[in-house]
């Protein structure tokens, strides 16, 4: 535990993420070097043909070592993504922190790296580390128009209001939907997670259960297993607190069994979202979903 509390005061050292303008003149750099080389050839040679085959020869020499780097870097990057769908957060933040570490990974992946261990930072309730990667992540200029995570941008941005909801800071939570509300690649699935999440630590009770009942054909499309069951507990917490105050309770959700939407939660599962949250906390404590 005390190793726990030092690692929310000091997050880790973050990792640089090289910017796509960067990694444009490092590839000029590349071509250049190329050239330089076909010219020694070329100048001790006086050989025309063997400066063309020098140039052409490195050219496809880099072009085969980057695709062999990209592929292993890509597989990585999918194995730690099912590692923390598994739980298994910290065999994934070993993955991803060779992957960030290692000079190897092609500049355009480690964001997709970087935004995967901020997701593991925060499943282990490290909000302050957890938004500081997500932050260089989007600053990292990789969520701009015909950039590599511009398809993703908007699932970022949510992640980013989800850390912040966690965290307390409704502010910031309501900063990050109104900038990822503006992505092109924006689309109202990208959301169900994040504004319930939103809702229920603004206790909205009833907002929240209308949203979940408006949109559930469309979560149970589009949202994962892990979302599904957070979105039950965010669910029974609610119709916990309306029971509470049982005029707000009576009629529509006054027979919903809680105990059927909490069935198949393993306790310790997501204890990490109430680390910060003293009320969720109490609720899944009560229910014996705490480790």
């Amino acid at each position: 535990m005390a190793d726990d509390a030092l690692a929310r005061r000091n997050p880790a050292t973050l990792p640089k993420l090289v910017t796509p303008r960067q990694v444009s003149l490092r590839a000029v750099g590349v071509v250049v070097g190329i050239e330089l080389i076909a010219g020694v050839a070329w100048a001790l040679s006086h050989s025309t043909w063997l400066g063309i085959a020098a140039l052409f020869g490195g050219i496809v020499a880099w072009s085969y070592r980057r695709r062999a780097e990209l592929h292993t870097a890509l597989t990585h990057t999918e194995r730690a993504h099912e590692l923390l769908d598994l739980g298994n957060t910290e065999q994934a933040e070993q993955l991803l922190d060779a992957l960030l570490a290692s000079r190897r990974t092609p500049a355009n992946i480690k964001p997709f790296a970087a935004y995967y261990r901020a997701l593991a930072a925060m499943r282990r309730g490290h909000y302050t580390e957890a938004r500081a990667r997500l932050q260089g992540v989007i600053d990292s200029g990789w969520l701009g128009n015909r950039r590599a995570l511009q398809p993703r941008a908007p699932v970022i941005y949510a992640s980013a209001m989800v850390a912040a909801v966690l965290d307390g800071d409704l502010e910031a939570a309501d900063r990050w939907r109104a900038e990822g509300q503006r992505s092109p690649a924006n689309l109202e699935r990208h959301w169900f997670v994040a504004d319930a999440f939103a809702l229920a630590r603004r206790e909205e009770w009833t907002a929240l259960l209308q949203l979940l009942d408006r949109h559930w054909e469309a979560i149970e499309g589009t949202i994962s297993g892990v979302g599904i069951r957070q979105l039950q507990l965010l669910r029974a917490f609610a119709l916990t607190r309306l029971h509470q105050h049982e005029d707000n309770y009576r009629g529509l959700y006054s027979g919903e069994e809680i105990d059927a939407l909490l069935h198949g939660i393993r306790p310790g599962r997501f204890d990490y979202l109430a680390s910060n949250w003293p009320a969720l906390r109490e609720f899944m404590a009560s229910r014996h979903l705490l480790a």
